[in-house]
């Protein structure tokens, strides 16, 4: 609408603006249709969409019930559920299997101590606290070697050149007489050092040179991949270069040896002096430049350090006290080594962490009381059937010449194993063994709960119930269907009930525009033919019969498993359920009932109601959404999007249209004011010759 001079009424004295309102009412007309018929379409396709989430999650339904385990539930009856229990997969054969007798439960085996590992009862050792301040409370004192335990986590980048190898710095002089501990992603692995061996999916090839550790996998490692070291060094190291504000440095450990601590600070050579309260004061020469904690392993600097030694590189190199020991386990993938180092700062927690963590699959315990550990393997069974260490599953080290942890001072020389043993039975005749007493066989999951000679027979059947409720299920759902569809095919139409304009609403309270919007949209998709031919070919598909020939003709239509359409036709074909047929169909014949939904073939009538349902509900659904589309479409992909389309560019015409004729009506009625008031203004001119005369 142009902004043109509007003189509405000065010199008429006429109510132009009610005159032109009006008029462009009339006019408005052909604009009020588009509108109209634009919130019919939008209102048909908010309908057509609320229908078609039903009719996909009804082919939700249908995908599920083409499932075979839909139709093959199994319920499973032992005759002594104190000796044996069992669960059945689907595919499980129907029938009898009877376990004659269980000889021998299968266990874990477990190692026990030798004897008590504190001095004396009165004075324990205390689980929380370091390894190097209760030394003394052992019963077998422990024998320390110096170097340093270091544990590193290493973050793979991705060497374009060599993928599969990781390189990293050491932390001090690898002791080569310690082997490395490797994880990654959970699992360990055997390091070598022989660069010609070719290396197996759990090892990995270390070698060093220059200070650092390349870790060479026999398979690529992606970028960002973290890596877990754990080593021994002769002496640790660590560098760091002086910025205005260092404060203190942390080193890799604590309980550190002071007699092998050494310190340079750029050229200078920093001297340790006995301070208070254990630490031990930094010197050079004369100054005081910090402390060391030497149980903690930080150093703290004096406050002015970082401004007087700025860009001075800091080189450190320490000792501390620490013990090892090494263990194994037979497992169900083998026999799995671990290396264990244990600094002196550590506590007997620490310790019983690491082999709880590690991937042994043992379980440490310490028992208070008693004052002595056990040791259990996680998994039952025999896994050491040779003669290879007395059949053991958990072994300690027996090297008597060298000192080990475990076996000298938590006292597992000549420790005791018990269990370790398999699950010895007899099933349907046949003698056999399980590492666990929980094994699967033909799909039956079976439990072992105690020795037994009397038989104990495990019986396989169809779960009728869960069978059954699944097939209602998809009766529910199906109906559910029918019913959204029938009744928005049935909807009343008042045609006399338009949308309203918003002129139109402004006349009414909001219950008024409710109640007239109801009437309004009421009906817009009754007799549509895409619903009406959807329901159709739904009925003719249930009610015709399976030709497959893997049924049997006593049940090859739903109504001869006791599924028939209602009485009340006005209901549009829904199913309900003689609940027994059905249930004696699946009892009698469960083949032939899952043949009847799920059955596939090259002809719709060799396939199964649920296969054919499949195929026309998933027509029917892509229909409409090339008609109403989806929320993620924009209208140009579906027909009622470009006919709304259509429609709005319409009605911008038209209101091009409307403002230039509101405009031209505007125009002719400034027309006649002007004129009037020109001729009023002569009236007045010549009045004035008249009376003056």
């Amino acid at each position: 609408m142009t902004s043109i001079q509007r003189i509405t009424g000065l010199a008429s004295g006429m109510d132009i603006d009610s005159i032109v309102e009006k008029m462009m009412t009339v006019a408005k007309q052909p604009l009020v249709k588009l509108q109209q018929q634009k919130q019919i379409l939008e209102w048909q396709e908010e309908d057509y969409r609320t229908l078609n989430q039903k009719y996909f999650d009804f082919r939700s339904t249908l995908s599920n019930m083409k499932l075979t385990s839909k139709y093959r539930a199994r319920t499973t009856t032992s005759s002594n559920e104190s000796y044996v229990t069992a669960t059945a997969a689907n595919n499980a054969s129907l029938g009898s299997t009877t376990i004659q007798s269980v000889k021998q439960l299968a266990t874990a085996a477990t190692r026990v101590a030798k004897d008590s590992i504190s001095t004396d009862s009165s004075n324990k050792v205390d689980l929380n606290q370091s390894l190097w301040k209760q030394s003394g409370n052992f019963k077998r004192s422990i024998e320390w070697s110096q170097g340093g335990v270091i544990s590193d986590t290493i973050t793979a980048k991705g060497d374009s050149t060599d993928p599969t190898s990781v390189t990293f710095d050491l932390k001090g002089t690898l002791n080569s007489n310690m082997p490395m501990n490797v994880k990654m992603n959970g699992k360990t692995y055997e390091v070598v050092t022989d660069p010609s061996v070719t290396l197996s999916d759990n090892q990995v090839l270390l070698t060093t040179a220059g200070g650092q550790a390349t870790l060479k996998f026999n398979s690529n490692i992606s970028a960002g991949t973290s890596i877990s070291v754990e080593y021994v060094v002769d002496k640790a190291t660590k560098s760091a270069t002086v910025s205005s504000d260092t404060k203190s440095i942390q080193l890799d450990f604590g309980d550190i040896i002071t007699d092998s601590f050494t310190m340079t600070v750029g050229n200078n050579n920093v001297s340790l002096y006995q301070g208070t309260d254990g630490n031990m004061n930094l010197f050079i020469g004369s100054t005081q430049i910090g402390t060391l904690n030497p149980e903690t392993g930080k150093i703290d600097f004096n406050s002015d350090f970082g401004s007087i030694y700025s860009g001075s590189a800091i080189q450190i190199s320490y000792q501390q006290n620490y013990t090892s020991f090494n263990l194994k386990t037979y497992t169900s993938s083998g026999l799995v080594n671990g290396n264990f180092y244990i600094g002196a700062d550590k506590t007997l927690n620490d310790v019983i962490s690491k082999v709880n963590n590690s991937n042994l699959g043992l379980t440490m315990y310490y028992d208070e009381y008693k004052d002595m550990f056990t040791l259990t393997r996680k998994e039952t069974g025999n896994f050491n059937s040779s003669s290879s260490v007395d059949g053991k599953e958990i072994i300690i080290s027996s090297d008597t010449h060298t000192y080990d942890f475990l076996r000298d001072t938590l006292k597992f020389s000549g420790s005791t194993e018990y269990g370790g043993t398999n699950a010895v039975f007899n099933i349907n005749g046949l003698d056999t063994e399980r590492t666990t007493n929980t094994f699967a066989i033909n799909g039956v999951t079976y439990t072992l709960k105690s020795k037994f000679d009397t038989p104990v027979t495990v019986t396989v059947s169809n779960d009728t119930d869960t069978i059954f409720k699944n097939i209602k299920n998809f009766v529910d759902q199906y109906n559910s269907l029918i019913d959204a569809v029938q009744s928005k095919l049935n909807e009343d139409r008042y045609p006399d009930y338009a949308p309203l304009t918003d002129d139109q609403r402004k006349e009414l309270t909001d219950r008024q525009q409710d109640q007239w919007d109801k009437k309004a949209r009421s009906g817009l998709l009754r007799n549509d033919m895409t619903l009406k031919n959807s329901l159709s070919n739904m009925r003719s598909l249930i009610y015709s019969k399976v030709n497959n020939a893997n049924i049997s003709s006593e049940y090859n239509q739903l109504s001869s498993i006791g599924i028939t359409t209602t009485s009340d036709w006005l209901k549009g074909g829904k199913l309900e359920i003689n609940e027994d047929k059905l249930k004696a169909a699946i009892q009698n014949d469960p083949d032939s009932v899952e043949l009847l939904f799920r059955a596939t073939g090259s002809t719709t009538s060799e396939k199964g109601i649920v296969q054919r349902l499949y195929d026309s509900v998933n027509n029917t659904y892509n229909t409409i959404v090339d008609k109403a589309g989806k929320s993620t479409y924009v209208n140009t992909q579906f027909t009622i999007g470009k006919n709304i389309n259509d429609l709005t560019d319409k009605i911008r015409d038209m209101n091009d249209k409307l403002g230039k004729l509101e405009d031209r009506y505007y125009a002719q009625f400034t027309a006649m004011e002007q004129a009037i008031q020109k001729y009023n203004s002569q009236y007045t001119y010549l009045s004035s010759f008249f009376s003056n005369s």
